[in-house]
């Protein structure tokens, strides 16, 4: 593999929280009322649950965080306890939205006990990326088959999905990159 990196899934694109929203069963509403043990308050974006409780999504700088009343285990049968359900969810509709921006393909989908795994395909180099959507909310993505420093063409892909929160390269990252035939700047100056 050429690298691999520990990702910290966060919430940063409203319109694939949407959809991950609808996907689950569940509607999406702006300027709402948010149940809470407490009472109603109003707030910008509200994921409406079937019972007495719903989760608030907030501006947290650029990005969203998850606001709900987690107390007697209402919001998490819907959302998972601390809405680690919800985020695997999200990671996995924004991998989608990310892979078909850089023109991957995911070639499969895999459930890994309480894990969702990615594998996804670089056409024009062959290389792979595994994803590991993890139920705590953190991703593993491991590169494989890219040559050289050919992974790091994905680091805003990751970085689109969270924070990253280390990057491990192995020795294929430093294995020399193929020939192309292109003299480099540095070869044409030295036969001068």
């Amino acid at each position: 593999m050429s690298h691999f990196s520990k990702i910290t899934a966060e919430i940063k694109d409203l319109d694939v929280l949407k959809k991950t929203v609808a996907s689950m069963g569940f509607e999406f509403e702006e300027n709402a009322n948010c149940r809470y043990y407490y009472g109603t308050e109003r707030k910008d974006f509200v994921i409406k649950l079937p019972g007495q409780y719903d989760v608030a999504i907030t501006k947290n700088g650029d990005n969203y965080a998850v606001e709900a009343d987690m107390w007697g285990g209402h919001v998490a049968k819907y959302v998972g306890n601390n809405a680690n359900l919800l985020m695997q969810n999200y990671t996995i509709e924004k991998i989608k939205a990310e892979v078909s921006k850089e023109n991957l393909a995911i070639l499969g989908k895999e459930q890994q006990g309480e894990n969702i795994a990615l594998k996804i395909v670089d056409p024009e180099t062959g290389g792979t990326i595994n994803a590991v959507c993890s139920s705590d909310g953190s991703i593993s993505w491991q590169t494989s088959g890219f040559a050289g420093t050919g992974c790091m063409k994905f680091q805003n892909l990751e970085k689109s999905l969270g924070t990253v929160e280390k990057t491990t390269y192995t020795s294929e990252y430093y294995a020399e990159e193929p020939e192309t035939g292109i003299e480099t700047v540095n070869e044409i100056l030295s036969n001068e």
